[in-house]
């Protein structure tokens, strides 16, 4: 048996599992045809156990939409310092008795980019910097690439441009070249978290628990109550929890969806949906997307992000990787104050600048479904750890059931089954589901000919090809069961869009008016005038469609979140509803199709050259520039008021990094959000091409 086990591991499992996907899609095709006349038990069961899965993923979707709405709420209006206190018996955050202080946590925040415009960096930094911490413990990291041209220059700009308004803010150059990686974020990140922890004292080998990464796409924007959660948690934690702890915040697209096709506007929403669906707290898979914090410790212990091709789905890929280290022991808080994102777009403009954004989603989706290398990657690790335990590193935990209190837990498992049984399952449904319903479904409609299907006399026609029998009874039930089943989803999709439309609209808007009619509140109670706040009027200065947004909510007071992103994009009742109708295109369009292509090539390559899409450009019309404020967590009646003309702009547009020229010690210069265009960047054409390079070259940390 020894023997055995010992050949099977040297089995090269990575590119026979690397297939899997791929095959197993391929072998659909004649199995849907022929199945039903030479495996009809086999078909029927396979048909009716993929309609309860996709069941089971649209009712735990609308679960997790429930729980996110209703707990966004509860983290607006949610002291975290006070809750921390009571939690720990502290006096406040600097409190010693409590073994990690509350207000000494270091959040070291990681901006990984390539050919950004310089807007779109101080949009998501000014952001960064109206958190009331973000002097005393953010850490920014600006992640750049050797291979972008004037990447050293751009990040000493904004170093300047932001030296009071953090902790630290620094910069790292990804070296070019390096053997065995590819070239895109997950290498990058790898990269500048490495640097980032060597200079932290002790370096590689020093302690670190005081310090947890928050990896940020470029265009990314966090409300202050995200970090203030995840300081919560963390330092609430035992000790050796704090090791293995990841946080998973929810997305939502807010930003610009108004401007792109209503295909590539559902098609993010569904994928907020899932994201958020497997983030709900019972939940024992968390996997987070795009935004994630991770604990220094357990990125060291990992030995950080890997950075080959397999790695090309990085957040997928490093929870997995802390899955399997941890022997599943990792633990994933969900964070319920959302990452903002924007949708991509494409360029130009009519119906050619439609067609390119149809195609830079699809492109986005074809990077998002290569991800599937992360399910041969998930079964090749599963069957290690049952074949060859330890032939991988795994991360020694002494007291990991030690919870926060010092009292014994009982311990899990190595590997719990039901555990490994959900990843399994999770990961089935992100990368093979659709691909497999979509096949089985069509064909099914062609050539079985069921006589309550609509397409009878079509299939009659087909099936006469096939066989002389009728269709074999076990079959027949499977289609007629399946049919009820896809009916019957329509209820946990109501509930789950009912909820998503509210939660986007709490998260994306009703906080942030809120905050500004507390604001207001306040101010006008300093200089002494009447107790009035107009709740209609959001952060923007604009009239919003629904006058109750603030009255209706007059009984939450929310906590200080920061700047609100400029871009917004309100989903207005009733026509909100008619994108929920595009469903059935969008999921073919940027789900099916792209998961064909992805697992397909993956037949014969694990490498993905690809574009990153472009993303709007903010830019600021000179003639609006007269009523540019300053804002920081102080009291409004500390408001200056500057002007900012342009003086070389032939179109009169003042892009915001010229604004934020004028930023001094901390201060965030926000423009008034009316005079505030998108436009289109038109860095479609540029991107992170992944590649092989055999050059070994060195590079050190720029400060």
């Amino acid at each position: 048996m020894e023997a055995l086990r010992q050949y099977l591991a040297q089995v090269p499992w990575k590119p026979i599992f690397q297939r899997l996907p791929g095959l197993w899609l391929l072998c659909m095709l004649p199995f849907a045809f022929l199945g039903p006349v030479y495996a009809p038990v086999l078909f029927g069961l396979y048909y009716f156990a993929l309609h309860l899965a996709f069941l089971v993923n649209n009712a735990r979707s609308a679960y997790g939409m429930y729980i996110a709405y209703t707990n966004a709420k509860l983290y607006s209006i949610t002291d975290w310092l006070q809750k921390y206190c009571q939690e720990t018996g502290t006096v406040d955050g600097n409190d010693t008795r409590h073994d990690l202080p509350f207000e000494q946590v270091i959040h070291v925040v990681i901006l990984p980019n390539y050919k950004e415009e310089m807007d779109t960096l101080c949009e998501t930094l000014d952001v960064l910097a109206s958190h009331t911490r973000a002097v005393s413990q953010y850490k920014i990291c600006l992640a750049m690439e050797e291979s972008e041209k004037g990447s050293v220059e751009k990040a000493q700009t904004l170093m300047k441009m932001y030296a009071d308004s953090f902790y630290e803010i620094t910069y790292t150059v990804h070296p070019l070249g390096r053997p065995g990686e590819i070239r895109g974020k997950s290498s990058n990140v790898a990269w500048a978290a490495s640097q980032m922890a060597l200079r932290s004292g002790g370096g590689l080998a020093g302690r670190h628990e005081h310090e947890i990464i928050t990896v940020m796409d470029a265009d990314t924007c966090f409300a202050e109550d995200y970090f203030s959660a995840v300081t919560f948690h963390y330092t609430t934690a035992s000790p050796e929890q704090r090791r293995i702890m990841m946080f998973a915040p929810c997305t939502v697209f807010d930003r610009n969806s108004k401007n792109v096709p209503v295909f590539v506007r559902v098609t993010d929403m569904f994928w907020s949906i899932g994201v958020i669906s497997n983030l709900y707290p019972s939940s024992s898979v968390k996997i987070p997307c795009s935004a994630y914090s991770v604990s220094m410790d357990l990125a060291l212990a990992v030995n950080f992000w890997d950075a080959g091709p397999e790695a090309i789905g990085e957040d997928m890929h490093m929870y997995l990787k802390c899955f399997f280290a941890t022997e599943g022991r990792v633990i994933v808080k969900s964070i319920f104050s959302p990452a903002s994102q924007c949708n991509v777009e494409g360029t130009g403009s009519g119906v050619s600048g439609y067609v390119s954004g149809l195609k830079a989603r699809y492109d986005q989706a074809k990077r998002h479904l290569w991800g599937s290398l992360d399910t041969g990657y998930a079964l090749r690790r599963t069957l290690m750890g049952m074949i060859a335990p330890g032939y991988e590193a795994t991360i020694p935990l002494k007291n990991a059931n030690v919870n926060k209190y010092g009292k014994e837990e009982t311990p899990k498992l190595k590997y719990e089954p039901l555990v490994i049984m959900e990843l399994l399952h999770r990961l089935l449904e992100s990368h093979i589901l659709m691909g497999h319903l979509f096949v089985l479904i069509v064909t099914s409609a062609l050539i079985l000919p069921i006589r309550s299907s609509f397409s009878y006399s079509v299939a009659t026609f087909f099936w006469g090809y096939l066989s002389s029998d009728p269709v074999h009874p076990y079959v027949e039930l499977a289609l007629n069961v399946s049919f009820w089943t896809r009916m019957t989803i329509v209820i946990p999709n109501v509930i789950m869009i009912w909820y998503y439309e509210k939660y986007h609209q709490w998260v994306g808007f009703e906080r942030w008016a809120l905050q500004e009619a507390q604001m207001r509140e306040s101010q006008t109670l300093k200089v002494g005038e009447a107790r009035r706040v107009d709740s209609a009027t959001d952060l923007s200065g604009e009239t919003m469609g629904h006058v109750k947004i603030a009255s209706s909510h007059a009984h939450l007071r929310v906590q200080h979140l920061g700047k609100r992103a400029q871009l917004s994009s309100e989903r207005r009742y009733p026509r909100n509803l008619f994108d929920w109708f595009t469903i059935p295109v969008a999921g073919f369009l940027f789900y099916v199709m792209p998961q064909f292509h992805a697992q397909i090539c993956h037949l014969f390559t694990e490498r993905l050259d690809y574009k990153v899409a472009a993303k709007p450009q903010l830019a600021k019309p000179a003639q609006n520039a007269t009523n540019v404020s300053m804002i920081s967590p102080a009291p409004l009646s500390e408001v200056i008021a500057t002007v900012v003309p342009d003086m070389k702009s032939p179109t009169g547009a003042v892009p915001l990094s010229v604004l934020m020229s004028a930023k001094m010690m901390g201060r965030v210069v926000e423009a008034d959000a009316k005079s505030v265009r998108s436009t289109t960047s038109s860095k479609g054409d540029e991107g992170f091409f992944e590649e092989f390079v055999g050059v070994e070259r060195t590079a050190s940390i720029m400060v």
